[in-house]
Protein backbone atom coordinates (compact mmCIF):
# COMPACT_ATOMS: atom_id res chain seq x y z
CA UNK A 1 0.00 0.00 0.00
CA UNK A 2 1.05 3.52 -0.96
CA UNK A 3 1.79 5.25 2.54
CA UNK A 4 2.41 8.63 2.23
CA UNK A 5 0.76 9.44 5.26
CA UNK A 6 3.21 12.60 6.12
CA UNK A 7 0.96 14.25 3.03
CA UNK A 8 -2.29 12.91 4.61
CA UNK A 9 -0.99 13.96 8.12
CA UNK A 10 0.19 17.69 6.81
CA UNK A 11 -2.96 18.29 5.52
CA UNK A 12 -5.16 17.21 8.09
CA UNK A 13 -2.95 19.76 10.35
CA UNK A 14 -3.04 22.48 7.80
CA UNK A 15 -7.26 22.37 7.56
CA UNK A 16 -7.60 21.76 11.52
CA UNK A 17 -5.39 24.70 11.91
CA UNK A 18 -7.42 27.41 10.07
CA UNK A 19 -10.48 25.75 12.80
CA UNK A 20 -11.22 27.61 15.96
CA UNK A 21 -12.77 30.09 17.99
CA UNK A 22 -10.86 33.07 18.54
CA UNK A 23 -9.65 34.38 21.54
CA UNK A 24 -11.29 37.77 22.27
CA UNK A 25 -8.57 39.17 24.35
CA UNK A 26 -5.26 37.82 22.89
CA UNK A 27 -7.08 37.27 19.04
CA UNK A 28 -5.70 33.24 18.72
CA UNK A 29 -7.26 31.03 17.38
CA UNK A 30 -7.65 27.88 19.83
CA UNK A 31 -8.35 24.61 18.31
CA UNK A 32 -11.97 23.05 18.55
CA UNK A 33 -11.83 19.53 19.94
CA UNK A 34 -12.36 16.42 17.74
CA UNK A 35 -15.57 14.41 18.41
CA UNK A 36 -15.32 11.02 18.24
CA UNK A 37 -16.91 10.40 15.30
CA UNK A 38 -14.67 12.96 13.48
CA UNK A 39 -11.70 11.24 14.28
CA UNK A 40 -12.62 7.58 13.45
CA UNK A 41 -13.85 9.56 10.14
CA UNK A 42 -10.42 11.13 9.37
CA UNK A 43 -8.71 7.48 10.38
CA UNK A 44 -10.69 5.84 7.68
CA UNK A 45 -10.26 8.72 5.59
CA UNK A 46 -6.59 8.48 5.98
CA UNK A 47 -6.58 4.69 5.13
CA UNK A 48 -8.44 4.94 2.18
CA UNK A 49 -7.29 7.99 0.51
CA UNK A 50 -3.96 5.91 -0.03
CA UNK A 51 -5.43 3.06 -1.41
CA UNK A 52 -5.72 2.15 -5.19
CA UNK A 53 -8.38 0.21 -6.37
CA UNK A 54 -6.88 -3.60 -6.56
CA UNK A 55 -6.23 -2.43 -2.46
CA UNK A 56 -9.80 -1.94 -2.25
CA UNK A 57 -11.35 -5.05 -3.55
CA UNK A 58 -9.40 -7.05 -1.69
CA UNK A 59 -10.58 -5.36 1.63
CA UNK A 60 -14.00 -6.79 -0.28
CA UNK A 61 -13.20 -10.39 -0.18
CA UNK A 62 -12.97 -12.75 2.19
CA UNK A 63 -11.31 -16.59 1.76
CA UNK A 64 -10.28 -19.33 3.33
CA UNK A 65 -7.28 -21.52 3.61
CA UNK A 66 -8.33 -25.16 4.40
CA UNK A 67 -5.71 -27.39 3.28
CA UNK A 68 -2.35 -27.10 1.49
CA UNK A 69 -0.88 -28.08 -1.68
CA UNK A 70 -0.26 -31.65 -0.28
CA UNK A 71 -3.89 -32.00 0.62
CA UNK A 72 -2.92 -31.82 4.29
CA UNK A 73 -4.95 -29.53 6.61
CA UNK A 74 -3.40 -25.99 7.12
CA UNK A 75 -3.16 -26.06 10.67
CA UNK A 76 0.33 -23.87 10.32
CA UNK A 77 -0.14 -20.85 7.41
CA UNK A 78 2.06 -21.82 4.26
CA UNK A 79 4.20 -18.79 2.68
CA UNK A 80 1.79 -19.38 0.10
CA UNK A 81 -1.36 -18.46 1.88
CA UNK A 82 0.70 -15.77 3.68
CA UNK A 83 1.72 -14.04 -0.24
CA UNK A 84 -1.49 -14.72 -0.78
CA UNK A 85 -2.86 -12.55 1.85
CA UNK A 86 -0.18 -10.09 1.19
CA UNK A 87 -0.13 -9.87 -2.58
CA UNK A 88 -4.23 -9.69 -2.48
CA UNK A 89 -4.37 -6.98 0.07
CA UNK A 90 -7.59 -9.14 1.55
CA UNK A 91 -9.86 -8.34 3.85
CA UNK A 92 -10.46 -11.62 5.81
CA UNK A 93 -10.41 -15.13 6.32
CA UNK A 94 -12.57 -17.65 7.14
CA UNK A 95 -11.36 -20.77 9.15
CA UNK A 96 -12.71 -24.46 9.18
CA UNK A 97 -12.11 -27.28 11.21
CA UNK A 98 -8.88 -28.18 8.89
CA UNK A 99 -7.60 -25.27 10.23
CA UNK A 100 -7.92 -25.87 14.42
CA UNK A 101 -6.08 -28.25 16.09
CA UNK A 102 -5.02 -26.97 19.63
CA UNK A 103 -6.66 -23.50 21.31
CA UNK A 104 -2.23 -22.47 20.91
CA UNK A 105 -1.87 -23.91 17.37
CA UNK A 106 -5.01 -21.98 16.44
CA UNK A 107 -3.70 -18.68 18.24
CA UNK A 108 -0.77 -18.66 16.34
CA UNK A 109 -2.60 -19.84 12.96
CA UNK A 110 -4.28 -16.04 12.90
CA UNK A 111 -1.48 -14.54 14.35
CA UNK A 112 0.43 -14.99 11.70
CA UNK A 113 -2.36 -14.18 9.22
CA UNK A 114 -2.79 -11.15 10.43
CA UNK A 115 1.39 -10.44 10.61
CA UNK A 116 0.47 -11.13 6.37
CA UNK A 117 -1.91 -8.74 6.14
CA UNK A 118 -1.87 -4.99 5.48
CA UNK A 119 -4.34 -3.53 7.41
CA UNK A 120 -6.12 -6.16 10.55
CA UNK A 121 -8.19 -9.24 8.82
CA UNK A 122 -11.65 -10.45 9.57
CA UNK A 123 -11.46 -13.17 10.79
CA UNK A 124 -14.21 -15.45 10.37
CA UNK A 125 -16.40 -19.20 11.07
CA UNK A 126 -19.37 -20.51 11.49
CA UNK A 127 -19.75 -21.67 15.05
CA UNK A 128 -23.63 -21.42 15.40
CA UNK A 129 -23.31 -25.01 17.79
CA UNK A 130 -25.51 -28.63 17.54
CA UNK A 131 -25.13 -29.67 14.13
CA UNK A 132 -22.63 -26.82 12.18
CA UNK A 133 -19.65 -26.09 14.65
CA UNK A 134 -15.81 -26.38 13.32
CA UNK A 135 -14.48 -26.74 17.54
CA UNK A 136 -13.80 -29.85 18.21
CA UNK A 137 -14.46 -30.33 22.29
CA UNK A 138 -11.01 -33.32 22.28
CA UNK A 139 -8.89 -30.40 21.25
CA UNK A 140 -10.19 -27.05 21.76
CA UNK A 141 -11.93 -26.92 24.69
CA UNK A 142 -15.51 -25.38 25.19
CA UNK A 143 -18.76 -26.19 26.06
CA UNK A 144 -21.27 -28.31 24.32
CA UNK A 145 -23.90 -26.20 22.50
CA UNK A 146 -26.86 -27.56 21.23
CA UNK A 147 -28.96 -27.50 18.30
CA UNK A 148 -30.71 -24.18 18.32
CA UNK A 149 -34.42 -26.14 18.25
CA UNK A 150 -33.01 -28.16 21.62
CA UNK A 151 -32.66 -24.58 23.23
CA UNK A 152 -36.51 -24.41 23.40
CA UNK A 153 -37.30 -21.49 23.21
CA UNK A 154 -35.69 -19.94 26.07
CA UNK A 155 -33.55 -16.87 25.47
CA UNK A 156 -31.85 -17.13 28.75
CA UNK A 157 -30.50 -20.37 27.07
CA UNK A 158 -29.69 -18.44 23.32
CA UNK A 159 -27.67 -16.03 25.37
CA UNK A 160 -25.49 -18.09 27.34
CA UNK A 161 -24.48 -20.12 23.89
CA UNK A 162 -23.98 -16.90 22.16
CA UNK A 163 -21.39 -16.31 25.87
CA UNK A 164 -20.01 -19.47 25.55
CA UNK A 165 -19.30 -19.27 22.07
CA UNK A 166 -18.53 -15.61 22.00
CA UNK A 167 -15.74 -16.25 24.82
CA UNK A 168 -14.08 -19.29 22.69
CA UNK A 169 -13.85 -17.18 19.50
CA UNK A 170 -12.80 -14.41 21.08
CA UNK A 171 -9.88 -16.42 22.80
CA UNK A 172 -8.49 -17.85 19.52
CA UNK A 173 -8.76 -14.59 18.03
CA UNK A 174 -11.52 -14.88 15.60
CA UNK A 175 -13.67 -11.98 15.29
CA UNK A 176 -16.64 -12.62 13.27
CA UNK A 177 -19.13 -15.18 13.73
CA UNK A 178 -21.68 -16.43 10.93
CA UNK A 179 -24.41 -16.88 13.32
CA UNK A 180 -27.50 -16.68 14.76
CA UNK A 181 -29.89 -18.02 12.50
CA UNK A 182 -32.45 -16.20 11.54
CA UNK A 183 -34.34 -18.70 9.76
CA UNK A 184 -37.47 -19.79 10.24
CA UNK A 185 -38.58 -23.39 10.39
CA UNK A 186 -41.74 -23.07 8.31
CA UNK A 187 -41.40 -25.62 5.64
CA UNK A 188 -40.79 -29.55 7.50
CA UNK A 189 -39.34 -30.57 3.98
CA UNK A 190 -36.46 -28.23 4.20
CA UNK A 191 -33.30 -30.34 4.02
CA UNK A 192 -30.70 -27.44 4.97
CA UNK A 193 -32.23 -25.34 8.31
CA UNK A 194 -34.31 -27.77 10.62
CA UNK A 195 -33.01 -27.90 13.94
CA UNK A 196 -30.71 -25.00 13.30
CA UNK A 197 -33.59 -22.66 13.22
CA UNK A 198 -34.76 -21.32 16.79
CA UNK A 199 -38.36 -22.03 15.95
CA UNK A 200 -41.22 -22.52 14.05
CA UNK A 201 -42.66 -18.75 14.39
CA UNK A 202 -41.22 -15.23 13.78
CA UNK A 203 -41.40 -13.76 16.98
CA UNK A 204 -40.01 -16.70 18.75
CA UNK A 205 -37.06 -16.53 16.45
CA UNK A 206 -36.46 -13.19 16.75
CA UNK A 207 -36.30 -13.19 20.35
CA UNK A 208 -33.93 -16.02 20.59
CA UNK A 209 -31.90 -15.00 17.70
CA UNK A 210 -31.21 -11.64 19.32
CA UNK A 211 -30.25 -12.77 22.61
CA UNK A 212 -27.45 -15.20 20.88
CA UNK A 213 -26.35 -11.79 19.32
CA UNK A 214 -25.97 -10.34 22.92
CA UNK A 215 -24.00 -13.22 24.16
CA UNK A 216 -21.64 -13.14 21.48
CA UNK A 217 -21.45 -9.34 21.10
CA UNK A 218 -20.52 -9.18 24.84
CA UNK A 219 -17.93 -10.80 24.44
CA UNK A 220 -16.38 -8.97 21.63
CA UNK A 221 -17.49 -11.50 18.53
CA UNK A 222 -19.39 -9.64 15.98
CA UNK A 223 -22.94 -11.79 15.02
CA UNK A 224 -23.75 -12.37 11.32
CA UNK A 225 -27.87 -12.33 10.87
CA UNK A 226 -28.22 -15.23 8.00
CA UNK A 227 -29.93 -16.13 5.57
CA UNK A 228 -31.35 -13.01 4.45
CA UNK A 229 -34.28 -13.02 3.23
CA UNK A 230 -34.72 -16.21 5.03
CA UNK A 231 -34.07 -19.69 4.01
CA UNK A 232 -36.83 -21.38 6.41
CA UNK A 233 -39.43 -21.99 3.45
CA UNK A 234 -37.40 -23.46 0.97
CA UNK A 235 -37.56 -26.79 -0.10
CA UNK A 236 -33.92 -26.75 -1.43
CA UNK A 237 -30.17 -26.35 -0.64
CA UNK A 238 -28.49 -23.66 -2.05
CA UNK A 239 -25.01 -25.56 -1.37
CA UNK A 240 -26.53 -27.78 -4.32
CA UNK A 241 -28.19 -25.40 -6.57
CA UNK A 242 -30.67 -21.72 -6.11
CA UNK A 243 -33.40 -21.81 -3.79
CA UNK A 244 -36.79 -20.32 -4.63
CA UNK A 245 -38.62 -18.47 -1.60
CA UNK A 246 -42.14 -18.03 -3.36
CA UNK A 247 -43.67 -15.50 -1.55
CA UNK A 248 -45.27 -11.98 -1.87
CA UNK A 249 -43.54 -8.95 -0.37
CA UNK A 250 -46.16 -8.57 2.50
CA UNK A 251 -45.79 -12.18 3.67
CA UNK A 252 -42.13 -11.36 4.10
CA UNK A 253 -42.69 -8.19 5.88
CA UNK A 254 -44.82 -10.42 8.23
CA UNK A 255 -42.84 -13.54 8.88
CA UNK A 256 -39.22 -14.09 6.98
CA UNK A 257 -38.06 -10.83 7.48
CA UNK A 258 -39.22 -9.84 11.22
CA UNK A 259 -35.96 -11.79 13.26
CA UNK A 260 -33.54 -9.54 10.43
CA UNK A 261 -35.97 -5.93 11.96
CA UNK A 262 -35.17 -6.72 15.35
CA UNK A 263 -31.35 -7.51 15.23
CA UNK A 264 -30.64 -4.76 12.82
CA UNK A 265 -32.67 -2.64 15.64
CA UNK A 266 -30.35 -4.15 17.68
CA UNK A 267 -27.58 -2.80 16.22
CA UNK A 268 -25.93 -6.08 14.44
CA UNK A 269 -22.82 -5.40 12.23
CA UNK A 270 -23.40 -7.89 9.67
CA UNK A 271 -26.04 -9.96 7.87
CA UNK A 272 -25.40 -12.68 5.24
CA UNK A 273 -27.52 -12.81 2.08
CA UNK A 274 -28.44 -15.93 0.74
CA UNK A 275 -28.14 -17.77 -2.78
CA UNK A 276 -31.91 -17.88 -2.39
CA UNK A 277 -34.76 -15.81 -5.51
CA UNK A 278 -37.67 -14.04 -4.68
CA UNK A 279 -38.95 -14.36 -8.38
CA UNK A 280 -42.76 -12.61 -6.37
CA UNK A 281 -40.57 -9.86 -5.08
CA UNK A 282 -37.78 -9.09 -7.32
CA UNK A 283 -39.55 -10.13 -10.65
CA UNK A 284 -36.76 -12.57 -11.54
CA UNK A 285 -34.57 -15.23 -10.80
CA UNK A 286 -32.06 -13.27 -9.83
CA UNK A 287 -30.11 -15.32 -6.04
CA UNK A 288 -30.59 -12.75 -3.20
CA UNK A 289 -26.98 -12.43 -3.24
CA UNK A 290 -26.83 -11.19 -6.91
CA UNK A 291 -29.98 -8.99 -6.94
CA UNK A 292 -29.95 -4.91 -6.23
CA UNK A 293 -33.52 -5.05 -5.75
CA UNK A 294 -33.01 -8.14 -2.40
CA UNK A 295 -30.28 -5.41 -1.20
CA UNK A 296 -31.91 -2.32 -1.34
CA UNK A 297 -34.54 -4.13 0.42
CA UNK A 298 -31.99 -4.76 3.06
CA UNK A 299 -30.61 -1.35 3.19
CA UNK A 300 -34.36 0.72 2.20
CA UNK A 301 -37.00 -1.41 4.36
CA UNK A 302 -35.04 -2.81 7.10
CA UNK A 303 -32.73 0.22 7.48
CA UNK A 304 -29.72 -1.96 7.34
CA UNK A 305 -26.36 0.41 7.37
CA UNK A 306 -23.66 -2.14 8.33
CA UNK A 307 -22.20 -5.15 6.43
CA UNK A 308 -23.21 -7.44 4.12
CA UNK A 309 -21.37 -10.49 3.25
CA UNK A 310 -22.36 -13.12 0.54
CA UNK A 311 -23.27 -16.79 1.30
CA UNK A 312 -20.25 -18.56 -0.14
CA UNK A 313 -20.01 -18.10 -3.53
CA UNK A 314 -18.31 -21.62 -4.01
CA UNK A 315 -21.94 -23.34 -3.06
CA UNK A 316 -24.17 -24.75 -6.37
CA UNK A 317 -26.51 -21.82 -6.48
CA UNK A 318 -23.87 -19.73 -7.65
CA UNK A 319 -21.65 -22.03 -9.43
CA UNK A 320 -24.22 -23.93 -11.80
CA UNK A 321 -25.17 -20.08 -12.48
CA UNK A 322 -22.65 -18.25 -13.36
CA UNK A 323 -18.61 -17.79 -13.33
CA UNK A 324 -16.89 -16.67 -10.27
CA UNK A 325 -15.75 -13.35 -11.77
CA UNK A 326 -19.04 -12.41 -13.17
CA UNK A 327 -21.12 -13.53 -10.04
CA UNK A 328 -18.79 -11.19 -7.54
CA UNK A 329 -19.23 -8.35 -10.33
CA UNK A 330 -23.43 -8.49 -10.03
CA UNK A 331 -22.77 -9.13 -6.03
CA UNK A 332 -20.87 -5.89 -5.81
CA UNK A 333 -23.21 -4.05 -8.42
CA UNK A 334 -26.24 -5.35 -6.26
CA UNK A 335 -24.53 -3.36 -3.29
CA UNK A 336 -22.54 -6.52 -1.35
CA UNK A 337 -19.69 -5.18 0.80
CA UNK A 338 -17.93 -8.88 1.56
CA UNK A 339 -17.83 -11.25 -1.33
CA UNK A 340 -17.50 -14.81 0.87
CA UNK A 341 -15.26 -17.96 -0.63
CA UNK A 342 -14.88 -17.45 -3.99
CA UNK A 343 -13.50 -20.77 -5.31
CA UNK A 344 -11.15 -18.83 -8.02
CA UNK A 345 -9.43 -15.72 -6.12
CA UNK A 346 -7.36 -15.06 -8.94
CA UNK A 347 -10.22 -14.91 -11.38
CA UNK A 348 -12.86 -13.22 -9.35
CA UNK A 349 -9.93 -10.60 -8.66
CA UNK A 350 -9.15 -10.04 -12.52
CA UNK A 351 -12.82 -9.66 -13.34
CA UNK A 352 -13.56 -7.09 -10.57
CA UNK A 353 -10.41 -5.08 -11.61
CA UNK A 354 -11.84 -5.39 -14.94
CA UNK A 355 -15.27 -3.79 -13.96
CA UNK A 356 -14.18 -1.06 -11.89
CA UNK A 357 -12.19 -0.14 -15.07
CA UNK A 358 -14.38 -0.31 -17.93
CA UNK A 359 -17.36 1.52 -15.21
CA UNK A 360 -19.51 -1.37 -14.45
CA UNK A 361 -18.63 -1.03 -11.11
CA UNK A 362 -17.78 2.82 -10.03
CA UNK A 363 -15.26 4.08 -7.42
CA UNK A 364 -18.22 5.26 -5.34
CA UNK A 365 -19.42 1.80 -4.94
CA UNK A 366 -16.41 0.66 -3.65
CA UNK A 367 -15.87 2.88 -1.55
CA UNK A 368 -19.05 2.61 0.09
CA UNK A 369 -18.00 -0.45 1.17
CA UNK A 370 -14.70 -0.30 2.48
CA UNK A 371 -15.94 2.66 4.20
CA UNK A 372 -18.28 0.50 5.93
CA UNK A 373 -15.80 -2.38 6.05
CA UNK A 374 -12.76 -0.07 7.63
CA UNK A 375 -15.63 1.82 10.31
CA UNK A 376 -16.21 -2.09 11.92
CA UNK A 377 -13.00 -2.40 12.14
CA UNK A 378 -11.91 0.98 13.74
CA UNK A 379 -14.92 0.27 15.91
CA UNK A 380 -13.86 -2.98 17.09
CA UNK A 381 -10.37 -1.80 18.22
CA UNK A 382 -8.48 -3.02 15.21
CA UNK A 383 -7.77 0.23 13.15
CA UNK A 384 -5.61 2.63 14.04
CA UNK A 385 -3.95 6.01 12.28
CA UNK A 386 -1.89 4.96 10.03
CA UNK A 387 1.89 5.92 10.82
CA UNK A 388 3.94 8.01 9.17
CA UNK A 389 6.66 7.04 6.96
CA UNK A 390 9.74 9.21 7.01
Amino acid sequence: MRKKWIWVFTMVWLCCSGCGQENAAEGENIPIAQTAEEQKAECIQAWMSQMDTEEKIGQMLMIDFRQNTDGSDMTVLSEAAAETIRTNHLGGVILFAENLDTTEQTQQLILDMQAAAELPLAIGMDEEGGMVSRLDKSRIPHMSIPNAAELAGDPARAKVAGAEIGAVLAELGINVDFAPVADINTNQENPVIGERAYGTDAQTVAVMAEAFRTGLEENGVSAVAKHFPGHGDTATDSHDGMVVLDHDLQRLREVEFVPFQTLIDAGIDWVMVGHITMPKVTGDNLPASLSKEAIDLLRQELGFSGIIVTDAMNMGAITQYDTDGMAAVMAIQAGADVVLMPSDLQQTMSALQQAVMEGEITQQRLEESVYRILSWKYDCGMLEEPAAEY
